[in-house]
């Protein structure tokens, strides 16, 4: 029966946590950055042993502070016995983990009810010490915003915010004083003396009574004085704990663009707090927790995706504890509580079955539900495949170049990509001996994929129509070559993208509209269309992304998007293999096997390699944590040297914080050697040897 009755509530909690959750996705998704589920797994499985100990132990120097608070408002009454300890942090201990459970701090019935059933608290008793908690609580945060608000190191929004908060919680608290005090006892005498001929309201009377007198209790013999000291205390154990475990997840792979300030982390915190108390049905506080703390970041200046990020991280890792400690207490709970009293034959038979009314509630709850779900779940995959709206923020240098290794004995030559850097996106080069790096093109478009031509003297790439293009579109790009003698640039042909070379040198390839690969001839400038969509065993409305041609073979290696999704080799006699799932596959040089991204290894993704239609899929390449998030690989000519990117855990290529490393065909994956520091988005890297 309790379950029952409980389910619609707890239904619509959900709903609600869902439908915040899918809002803030769809906020973070007009930033035009990405936040998944994997970037959270991975932040959870940074965090170290030693801050998860640290961190519990503060949990439960908290739980036996306010266990100590609260025998302290319970034990007003001078002739009753001495509210026992060990029953009383077991039941507190269950309500840190009730308390969210159900929405505007509902889940403090509960402690009151489990007070009545371990402890034989009278609930007036009880209700008055959660009510006597609320206002402590309340109480001890105007002193810290007014300092905050006061002192002049903290930044100058935090200020302005923080003294119309302090001034907002002191009327709050002097409301719920007003409420507590002559406000019960007066409800009580209101209930008596419109009751006099209506029986039912006697006890209503009286249990306001009790109320009431055990609030003025606590008014007398220094109760309050004590308990705001310790709820000082209790303020300072839980903020340390979180603010600690902040802290832990920032330092996180993929978020270390957060260099929050201790105070500014403290007023989120707050703020996640308050979010999770508003009077909205969600499950667990989330959705409202995250709204919370990420306002709050937000109005400070931090990326809206990074705070909701990192407090999403820390809600999660918090209420698992919470939920670890509560669980264990409440099978304690149930051994040491006394057993249940018999039911009256009323209270069954009023309760025997639901009504149609609670079955309505029911169902109306439950399409509720699925609504949310459906919504988060579209958001989610809107956040995943965001087409970047915006361009992503340029970032700073994270660790000095001088930290670079060496290449490998005897390897001259250079590397280009594409970097963020400098404001857009430009193609730069680096020399791997000294690493220096120089900004080979500075124009105002969007300027990716460099390929270098076979005699390393030229490079096409691909420049945008518009300011700035998503990789995700495949028609808004126009097709470069770069003379790197001379510094000239040469268009090639208009809306054509992912250019490459012949082996030769004589040709350059590319895709054009996404939908027909185009053989374009450097000395007369004429084109002609190998492949495309719906001829030679394409199907129609496919994408052909990253189209890599084998002129000895004449097939060509790319990935379907589209009507279709898979990678594929697709030769001019309309023969057509299919490799498998992933992306990015590319053929060796001289085209002796291809090698792609595709899923496995330890973030989600790995490199492999596959001779077509003869060896089976080789695992190749999987880069050791933080950054193994592996894409963009590319082989030299030689095929002794492979350079590629890798995150530390966000995936949009124009977006996330991908850093270029260079590796040694054969060698151990611990030996990748890392060529940039930079918190800006480098991608599409290719590399020159002499």
């Amino acid at each position: 029966m309790v379950i029952r009755q409980s389910l619609p509530r707890l239904m619509t909690g959900l709903a609600s946590s869902l439908f915040l959750m899918a809002g803030l996705m769809y906020l973070v998704e007009r930033t035009g950055t990405e936040v998944n589920l994997a970037m959270v797994l991975e932040l959870l499985k940074a965090i170290s042993p030693g801050v998860l100990l640290g961190y519990t132990l503060i949990v439960l120097a908290n739980t036996l502070a306010r266990t100590v608070r609260y025998r302290l408002l319970l034990d007003t009454r001078p002739d009753a016995p001495k509210t026992d300890f060990g029953p009383l942090l077991v039941v507190t201990a269950v309500r840190n983990m009730v308390v969210d459970l159900l929405p505007a701090r509902i889940g403090e019935l509960v402690f009151v009810g489990l007070l009545k059933r371990a402890c034989a608290t009278p609930a007036a008793s009880g209700l008055a010490a959660v009510a006597l908690s609320l206002l402590l609580d309340i109480v001890v945060l105007v002193p810290l915003l007014l300092g905050v608000a006061l002192v002049p190191l903290t930044g100058p929004a935090l200020r302005e915010g923080s003294f119309p908060a302090a001034v907002l919680l002191t009327t709050l608290s002097m409301v719920v004083a007003l409420v507590l005090w002559p406000g019960f006892r007066l409800m009580a005498r209101w209930c008596r003396s419109i009751g006099t001929n209506r029986p039912r309201l006697h006890r209503a009377v009286a249990f306001l009574l009790d109320i009431a007198d055990a609030l003025n209790r606590s008014r007398h013999g220094g109760t309050l004085g004590r308990a705001l000291a310790i709820t000082v205390v209790i303020r300072f154990l839980k903020y340390s704990g979180l603010t600690l475990l902040f802290y832990a997840v920032v330092s996180g792979p993929g978020v270390q663009d957060i260099d929050a300030v201790v105070t500014d982390v403290v007023a989120a915190l707050v703020a996640s707090e308050v979010g999770a108390s508003l009077p909205i049905p969600t499950l667990m506080g989330f959705g409202a927790y995250e709204a919370g703390g990420a306002a709050a970041l937000g109005l400070l200046g931090y990326p809206l995706a990074l705070a909701l990020l990192v407090l999403l991280t820390v809600h999660i890792v918090s209420q698992i504890l919470d939920y670890a400690i509560g669980g264990i207490c409440l099978v304690v709970f149930f051994l040491i509580s006394p057993g249940r009293r018999d039911r009256r034959r009323s209270e069954n038979a009023s309760v025997s079955a639901p009504s149609h009314g609670r079955w309505s509630y029911i169902g109306a709850a439950a399409l509720t539900l699925v609504l949310a779900g459906g919504l988060l779940v579209y958001q989610l995959d809107r956040v995943r495949s965001v087409r970047s709206l915006v361009a992503p923020p340029a970032g700073g240098i994270t660790v000095s170049q001088d930290a670079a290794a060496t290449p490998p004995d005897g390897l001259d030559g250079w590397v280009v990509w594409s970097s963020n850097r400098y404001g857009n996106h430009d193609i730069l080069r680096m020399h791997l001996q000294g690493r220096h790096i120089s900004r080979l093109t500075d124009h105002p478009h969007t300027e990716t994929f460099p390929r270098i031509s076979p005699d390393g003297r030229s490079i096409v790439f691909m420049r945008s129509r518009q300011p700035w293009v998503s990789l995700r579109d495949p028609v808004n790009w126009d097709t470069y070559l770069l003379n790197l003698d001379s510094g000239q640039e040469r268009l090639l042909a208009e809306y054509a993208g992912t250019p490459s070379w012949s082996t030769d040198g004589q040709h350059v390839y590319f895709q054009r509209r996404g939908s027909a690969f185009v053989e374009y001839e450097l000395s007369s400038g004429k084109e002609r269309v190998l492949l495309r969509s719906g001829v030679g065993g394409i199907p129609a409305g496919v994408e052909l992304q990253t189209p890599s041609f084998n002129a000895e073979t004449e097939g060509l290696a790319s990935t379907w998007r589209g009507t279709q999704r898979k990678t594929v080799i697709n030769y001019s006699n309309g023969t057509t293999i299919s490799i498998g799932g992933g992306c990015q596959i590319t053929w060796s040089p001289r085209g002796r096997f291809v090698y792609w991204v595709d899923r496995g290894g330890l973030m989600e993704n790995r490199l492999y390699r596959q001779i077509p239609g003869k060896d089976m899929v080789e695992p190749w390449l999987d880069l050791p944590a933080p950054y193994s998030h592996e894409y963009f690989p590319k082989l030299n000519r030689g095929g002794r040297y492979l350079v590629l990117g890798a995150s530390a855990g966000g995936h949009e290529h124009d977006v996330a914080d991908y850093e270029i490393f260079l590796w040694q065909v054969g060698a151990p994956a611990d030996q990748v050697q890392r060529l940039t520091f930079h918190s800006g988005n480098d991608n599409w890297p290719d590399i020159y040897t002499d």
